[in-house]
């Protein structure tokens, strides 16, 4: 294996034999000519793929898709049944709330016995003993014996202990989403770190933004099976669109995300086409000429990772960002009022329907937005077409966004979407005021005050 490559899986496979009963069990085990009383459940089916030395990999799947069967495999918990499974660098994971400890056991008292499974011994644990507490936080209760422990302060020595172990390898399996926000966030901020330090990291979650925010490169995997890998914001894109599908059609993904892949990156040009649509090249104006440019359309400035979900009884076209005066525009200027309006078609009866949009990042981390009406008032029937008109002031910095469009309804006992656009429209904003850092400008105004 290569030196560069973190973990190799080929052919992998993982069945496990389900019984209607023990006495079927029992049956097989006793039976003269070996009949078999069980059906073959294929957790893995012939999966294989490479993950790099410091890569970040995010896999996503529904529940019961393979994935914790995957990292149970890789960090050998679980033997396969055939395939290969390769591993280079010390492996440090986190599989199952409270997975490796001892409900008996205080909580120092597990930060020593894991990292002995991880093979530091107690000269080594001493060293690390106060960082790893300060990272839980868990205050007293470090002191008490695990089984009086909630399943988020399990969360937390859990994280505390595998991410204070230096890993070469990472292994992260939602757990999470139990905990606090603010534990949430440093513990990302954790992993940011130790992923610039050059550690590998997978991590399983069901969070579409997680992923694109942590990671490189992301792996949908659906009934044991790779659906696709790639740029984690179409991966994403894509698996959100057939999330409520209990049968993923493989090959008919695949064949939308080689059409999504072959249309190229979106435009980020420094310079733009003219409106007219003649070719004629527009050179952007240096920054002491700011307050001259007007925003405009540029033809060259276009989506081209749109995602459109199946019509059920609403159909959305006509999708665009004008100025209050009726220009379609995809460059804007910060602080102009725009309207992000789209028209939306109702070919059916639909029951209690909501409007709604989102803003996102070029790498599809989501920015703001929201479904309209709010959430316990609804637009009880709608019939013919509509346009949605939603006015904003644009704050955002200097840059490229995609908006996304949707219509909700209810079918049944839930809320879904009658239709959905996802990277719908394009925009790039220019001119971007001072030297703010983030991506969204929410300073009014700065003053500094000499005190004496």
């Amino acid at each position: 294996m290569s030196n560069d490559v973190a973990i190799r899986i080929q052919g992998l496979t993982k069945v496990y034999k389900l019984y209607e009963s023990p006495m079927s069990r029992f049956k097989e085990a006793l039976h003269p000519f070996k009949k078999k009383y069980h059906r073959d459940f294929h957790a893995l089916q012939n999966l294989s793929l490479e993950i790099k030395k410091g890569e970040c990999v995010g896999i996503i799947g529904k529940n019961g898709s393979g994935k914790s069967t995957l990292l149970k495999v890789i960090t050998g918990v679980l033997t396969p049944t055939s395939g290969s499974v390769t591993v280079q660098g010390k492996v440090s994971a986190i599989l199952e709330l409270g997975a490796g400890f001892n409900p008996e056991m205080t909580g120092v008292e597990n930060i020593y016995l894991n990292n002995a499974l991880n093979g530091m011994n107690k000269v080594q644990t001493d060293k690390k003993i106060k960082e790893i507490i300060e990272f839980a936080d868990l205050g007293d209760f470090i002191h008490q014996p695990i089984k009086t422990y909630s399943s988020g302060m399990k969360a937390r020595l859990a994280f505390a202990v595998s991410i204070n172990v230096e890993p070469d390898i990472l292994i992260v399996d939602e757990a999470l989403s139990v905990g606090d926000a603010s534990f949430g966030r440093k513990c990302f901020a954790k992993m940011e770190q130790i992923r610039a330090k050059g550690a590998t990291i997978l991590f399983v979650s069901h969070s579409e933004a997680s992923i694109v925010n942590l990671c490189s490169r992301a792996i949908w995997i659906s009934r044991g099976e790779q659906v696709i890998q790639g740029a984690p914001k179409l991966i994403t894109g894509l698996y959100m669109k057939y999330v409520n599908e209990n049968m993923v059609d493989i090959a008919g993904v695949q064949s939308e995300f080689r059409a999504l892949v072959s249309a190229g990156p979106e435009s980020c040009a420094n310079s733009t086409q003219s409106e007219s649509g003649s070719g004629g090249l527009v050179n952007l104006p240096s920054a002491k000429h700011k307050t001259a440019i007007e925003e405009f359309f540029n033809p060259a400035i276009r989506s081209r990772s749109i995602i459109t979900y199946a019509e059920k009884g609403a159909r959305i076209f006509d999708v665009k960002v004008t100025t209050t005066d009726g220009r379609k525009v995809n460059i804007l200027k910060q602080g102009n009022v725009y309207i992000y309006s789209y028209q939306v078609e109702i070919k059916a009866s639909l029951q209690n329907v909501q409007v709604g949009f989102l803003i996102k990042q070029k790498n599809g981390a989501p920015l703001g937005g929201g479904a309209f009406p709010g959430k316990h008032e609804f637009l009880p029937w709608l019939s013919g077409t509509h346009k949605v008109n939603i006015y904003f002031r644009c704050e955002l910095n200097a840059g490229e966004y995609f908006l996304n469009c949707g219509v909700l309804a209810d079918f049944g006992s839930k809320k879904d979407y009658a239709h959905r656009i996802v990277d719908a429209y394009m925009v790039k904003v220019i001119e971007a005021n001072g030297q703010i850092t983030s991506s969204v400008n929410f300073i009014d105004n700065i003053n500094i005050e000499a005190i004496n």
